[in-house]
């Protein structure tokens, strides 16, 4: 069986979890991206006992045949370095066992970077052993050296829970407000205070996620996740002109992120408001339509999906314009998140029509009115 028709079938697989399109536009993302950014997973030693290690090594055989290559790191939560040399040594061999090429490393080798960099690559899986956890390179400076896109730590708890419900969603810099702090595990604590540490370079724009081996696939292929997610709320401009922002990196970026050139006309017209993260890394612009606000563009950049940035300028969005609708392609991934965050959805010709906050008389020419929107973007070659 060739490699791309291993991969077609995997991906054919994931629609077990509900999101073939996402998981096809993920796995080309990740895929795009430098091998060893891809994610740092760091493994509780709670996740390498059975069934949970089970559970772990069928992702990851999944990632592999996906020709992606997580970094596994173990010792990150462990001061027992027999112990941590035993699981690295079980781990390796149970991934060879189902034909997953990996590379045992310690992370006080030297030139580890480089090493890691290389297998990955490779396309090996690097197991790293960190049995000097306060030593050169401890975790703060390997999510430092190597820039992973997320740092998930693999637990049990699967991720956080306030009464019954799971928290998706925690501002690394309020966690106090979203949490009772003394009903944490030791585990959740260590994590938690991990994450605030690991986050406090600006420039770093890597997430943090608690999540369990059993949903590691939802967490890294879908938009909705399945742990909790740690980071800092992204900064969002808000104006009600566009000639207040840097035009040349708003083009850059939505013509990024939509993969077509903008009409110059789009970026002089005149809008309602325009919600833009500070370093142009996504956005909304909403403009008047039917006589209603409407949501024309919503965007993030490639290389900030699946940073929770969506989520934050979303917010921002509909705390402040409660009422608006927008359209989104009958194959646009995101579909599924949508339907989510909608009141209401109807198809017309090509298109999903959505709004929210509308009342039922006016949904109907709202409807009419995104169907039947010009196009802001020039034709295709």
């Amino acid at each position: 069986m060739s490699q791309k028709t291993i991969r077609e079938t995997v991906l054919r697989s994931l629609s077990s979890i509900g999101a073939t399109k996402e998981a096809k536009f993920y796995a080309e993302l990740f895929a795009s991206q430098d091998a060893e950014r891809f994610a740092l997973i760091v493994l509780d030693p709670r996740s390498l006992k059975n069934p949970l290690l089970e559970a772990l090594i069928s992702n990851l055989k999944i990632l592999s045949d996906l020709g992606l290559s997580p970094v596994l790191l173990i010792g990150a939560l462990d001061d027992d370095r027999t112990s941590i040399r035993f699981q690295s040594q079980r781990l390796a061999k149970d991934l060879e066992m189902v034909s997953v090429k990996t590379a045992k490393l310690n992370t006080a080798s030297y030139q580890l970077i480089p090493e890691v960099r290389q297998k990955s690559r490779k396309g090996m899986i690097p197991i790293l052993e960190m049995t000097e956890r306060r030593g050169k390179m401890n975790l703060t400076r390997l999510v430092s050296e190597l820039k992973p896109n997320k740092v998930i730590f693999l637990q049990p708890s699967g991720g956080l829970v306030k009464g019954d419900k799971r928290l998706s969603f925690i501002d690394i810099d309020r966690v106090q407000d979203s949490l009772q702090l003394d009903e944490l595990t030791v585990g959740q604590s260590r994590f938690i205070a991990l994450a605030q540490e690991l986050a406090q370079e600006k420039a770093n724009h890597a997430v943090y996620v608690i999540a369990s081996p059993l949903n590691l696939l939802t967490e890294l292929f879908t938009t909705k996740g399945s742990g909790t997610m740690l980071r800092r709320a992204a900064p969002i401009m808000v104006t009600p002109t566009l000639a207040r922002t840097d035009k040349p990196s708003l083009k850059s970026s939505i013509e990024e992120a939509f993969g077509k050139p903008i009409k110059p006309l789009f970026l002089r017209s005149k809008i309602h408001r325009a919600f833009i993260e500070e370093d142009y890394r996504g956005g909304a612009i909403v403009t008047q339509l039917a006589g209603f606000p409407y949501l024309s563009k919503f965007w993030v950049s490639r290389e900030a999906r699946g940073e929770g940035i969506a989520r934050d300028i979303w917010d921002r969005m509909c705390g402040e314009i409660p009422a608006f609708f927008w359209r989104s392609r009958m194959t646009n991934p995101f579909n599924d998140w949508y339907m989510s965050v909608c009141e209401g959805m109807q198809i017309s010709g090509e298109w999903r029509v959505f709004w929210k906050g509308l009342e039922a008389p006016e949904v109907p020419g709202a409807i009419i009115a995104a169907a039947s929107a010009s196009d802001d973007f020039e034709p295709s070659t």
